[in-house]
């Protein structure tokens, strides 16, 4: 395959610099394989399904947006109603739901390409900064692309993914080039701080980096003001996360989850990767290859850095082990681990070819234009959904006894299946709901446990339905908490079908009206919203 010009000759100077430790010449994929960069976006893309917080994403923001201002009360349970709302992610709901209003289902999709596209893109400039061979760079961009798709979802995560890959790039530019583009950290800091509870772990990266670096510079007996100045760039970017409009709220919200030990009881996400895998091996063997991708960058980084210690980029490696460790204990964190990973991985093994061979093969001289025209033609091909205005979900929604409920006029209070409450609450604007996805931000602990108790069939699970002031129970037909309530007394089954049951109260109007269940249709494939 004939090379790129210039390529080579580049590649050979950037051997010898690696090899002594130097800064490296940039080999920027960008430069040599656009296709090949955008057909990794595509795939980055693939996922798109709904999540069962986006109705409640779209919806908070859009009461911010009609009001003018931040909602800091409760108006959507009735168990936690008019208390402090400490929402984290309102400005990405404000994002979410100006881009519905204006362009619907499209612009949601196009929202989330070009978070993915700024995310891959942002970790192409921080794998140039380590001049390893375009195919290595290229390797390793794929696995940490393949390793974080499924994460790449409809929810303001995608935000932290774009600013984390871009946090990477300032420090691997800081790193190896000594560049002043760090103090971009401070506004992004800010930024972040009101898009997602994420920018936790921009700060704690932040700190990583320029304490490692510090130390570095001191035991070796040279000059540490260029690290002194990272030290003090991070100090302002975590007093910038501390200002209004969040400030101090932010920070307390994202620690009640950190601190909640439900949130790894709950949630799969949160759970360890151990558990993880095998849960995922339980249901669809196939589905564990994005696991296999991380332990790959894990293996790719843990022996090229055994083969070839001096890198110069020790205050990375280190950035990448500690997001290893958080990978571990949760798997939501796995985007986070494959991206830091890549960069060290990429600058090792760099170092372990021979300088003789290090020159990286090309792509061929096709003209970019030419590439730009296949890898659009790949993402029409491979990822046609993207054009669709519709949006499949990710799971059987109660919309026959939502529509139920709204031809009855029936309004209230419901106690619904966690992963469907914001469905309700977007469908049902006069009824509330017990507990949905904020438990965090907004519901009370015994909400939490009394939620809990009444799913799983634990002792004293009955008591939730004396407890608080319920008007309907909208659960999973095949759960085991639909068969417990037909026995309860007080409570009447009043509608079910393949998807959901819904009970009401045996002496409620609703529950007199209707003399005997209404059977739904059959469940049909169900789109956003």
């Amino acid at each position: 395959m004939p090379k790129c010009r210039g390529e080579s000759a580049r590649a050979v100077e950037s051997a010898v610099l690696l090899a002594q430790g130097a800064r490296p010449n940039r080999l920027s994929l960008l430069q040599y394989c656009p296709i090949l960069v955008l057909t990794l976006i595509v795939l980055g893309n693939v996922w798109q399904r709904t999540d069962p917080d986006l109705w409640g994403h779209i919806r908070f923001g859009q009461e911010m947006l009609s009001l003018g201002r931040i909602v800091a009360r409760d108006r959507y349970s009735y168990t936690a109603y008019g208390y402090p709302w400490n929402d984290y992610e309102y400005l990405t709901e404000i994002i979410m739901a100006a881009i519905y209003n204006a362009a619907g289902v499209r612009g949601l999709k196009l929202w989330k390409l070009a978070c993915v596209s700024l995310t891959v893109l942002f970790l192409v400039e921080g794998l140039a900064e380590t001049g390893a061979p375009s195919l290595i760079q290229l390797s390793m961009l794929g696995f940490a692309v393949l390793a974080s798709g499924q994460f790449s979802q409809f929810r303001p995560q995608l935000h932290s993914y774009v600013l984390f890959a871009l946090t990477l790039a300032l420090l691997a530019r800081g790193n190896f080039r000594r560049s002043g583009l760090i103090w971009l950290m401070i506004p992004v800091m800010f930024l972040w701080s009101n898009l997602h509870g994420g920018f936790v772990i921009g700060l704690i990266t932040l700190a990583l980096y320029a304490t490692t670096a510090a130390i570095m510079a001191l035991s070796s007996q040279g000059s540490a003001g260029h690290h002194g100045e990272v030290l003090t760039i991070v100090g302002f970017a975590g007093t910038a996360t501390l200002l209004p409009p969040h400030g101090l709220i932010a920070w307390r919200a994202v620690l009640t989850t950190l601190s909640n030990p439900l949130t790894y009881k709950i949630f799969t996400e949160w759970q360890p990767l151990d558990t993880a895998i095998a849960r995922q091996w339980s249901f669809n063997h196939c589905g564990i290859v994005m696991y296999l991708f991380l332990i790959g960058l894990w293996l790719a980084l843990t022996g090229s850095v055994v083969k070839c210690r001096r890198g110069g980029d020790l205050p990375l490696i280190i950035i990448a082990i500690a997001t290893g460790i958080a990978a571990l204990k949760s798997v939501r964190n796995m985007p986070f681990a494959a991206m830091a990973c890549a960069l060290p991985a990429a600058r090792h093994l760099g170092l372990m070819l021979d300088p003789r061979t290090r020159t990286s093969r090309s792509f061929g001289r096709v003209p970019h234009w030419a590439q730009y025209a296949l890898a659009l033609a790949a993402l029409l091909l491979t990822n046609r959904e993207i054009l669709s205005s519709q949006l499949q979900t990710d799971m059987a929604y109660p919309s026959s006894a939502v529509r139920f409920m709204r031809e009855r006029g029936l309004r209230g209070n419901v106690l619904v299946y966690f992963c469907w409450a914001e469905y309700v609450i977007w469908h049902l604007h006069d009824a509330k709901v017990f507990f949905d996805s904020r438990y965090d931000m907004v519901y009370p602990a015994q909400v939490t446990n009394d939620y809990l108790a009444f799913y799983w069939d634990l002792p004293g699970a009955e008591k939730i339905l004396t407890r608080y002031d319920h008007d309907f129970v909208l659960f999973p037909s095949a759960e085991k908490v639909c068969e417990e309530m037909i026995k309860m007394p007080g409570w009447k089954l009043i509608f079910h079908d393949a998807t959901a049951s819904l009970f009401t109260r045996a002496d409620s109007a609703a529950g007199q009206a209707i003399d005997r269940p209404v059977v739904g249709p059959s469940s049909q494939v169900q789109f956003f919203p």
